[in-house]
């Protein structure tokens, strides 16, 4: 893996964007000049799960454009590369044994396009309920998938959620949960949308606390999570940077609204550019 060699300033933390791989239509070529374009140095892929698609060529092709490749967007929900649903908090043993066998699947996937982090969601909508229940099936599949790569240099982010995910939509769950498995394996990734939605940027990401792996940026109403751009929503992020230097994170920024900035060239402009640069140099 190589570093950008066209990184424009040096950067307190890395700058990175999501890009897509592997669907009907392939929109890589054009998510790596937008990449090129923010000054980006760091990548996430989001595979089309459902069609599994070879990783050798991916990693090929983003580390020729000169990028990283930070990590992989697991499987999640009804997008698996197998038929069943993916639930890592199912109270359904069936369900939990095939779900943590599909993110198996995109742990191999990762390794081989060359990540080094692997994010994956910690459930679906479920009822308040069965949080102790859904609480204790998460911790399991967490650890079976940490065991899984002990060998190796992965490590999996466990995202927050927006509301109706339970445990899941406020950090403070995850927190409990990664600090009881206490494996190096094993982090958080701290979604601004969803927690935007749920709460409040500042009070999700102070609760991840020293656990934050990395990061999905992108905005939103409060609402609905449109995966705006940063700035085309009700997010502060002026304040956020002194958030994150309070739990001292020094890891990636990470855009996830490639298709929004894909699907609206004009948001592609100086304004936006200065805003991204100043959330990774702040």
């Amino acid at each position: 893996m190589t570093e950008s060699l066209e990184d424009p300033v040096p950067q307190v933390r890395p700058s990175g964007t999501m890009v897509t791989y592997g669907y009907r239509k392939e929109h890589l070529p054009q998510d790596l000049a937008i990449a090129r374009w923010l000054g980006a140095t760091r990548l996430e892929i989001l595979p089309d799960w459902t069609a599994r698609p070879d990783p050798i060529p991916a990693r090929r092709e983003c580390q020729a454009a000169g990028f990283m490749i930070h990590s992989v967007h697991a499987c999640w929900g009804g997008v698996s590369p197998f038929q069943e649903r993916v639930d890592l908090a199912s109270v359904s043993p069936t369900v939990r044994s095939a779900s943590i066998d599909a993110v198996k699947y995109c742990l191999d996937w990762s390794e081989q396009v060359g990540a080094r982090y692997v994010v994956v969601h910690p459930g679906v909508l479920s009822v308040r309920e069965e949080i102790e229940a859904r609480t204790e099936a998460l911790l399991q599949s967490l650890d079976i998938l940490a065991r899984s790569i002990d060998s190796s240099e992965l490590s999996i982010c466990v995202e927050n959620m927006p509301p109706g995910v339970h445990p899941g939509h406020r950090m403070s769950d995850l927190l409990k949960i990664v600090q009881l498995l206490d494996r190096r394996q094993v982090g958080l990734a701290l979604d601004t949308g969803h927690a935007n939605i749920s709460s409040s940027l500042k009070s999700e990401t102070l609760a991840a606390g020293p656990w934050l792996f990395t990061t999905h940026v992108h905005d939103n109403n409060g609402r609905n999570d449109a995966h705006l751009p940063p700035g085309a929503g009700t997010i502060d992020w002026e304040s956020w940077p002194a958030c994150l230097d309070e739990i001292g994170y020094n890891g990636v920024i990470l855009l996830e609204c490639i298709r929004y900035l894909r699907e609206h060239p004009e948001a592609l402009n100086d304004e936006f550019l200065r805003r991204f640069s100043r959330l990774v140099n702040a």
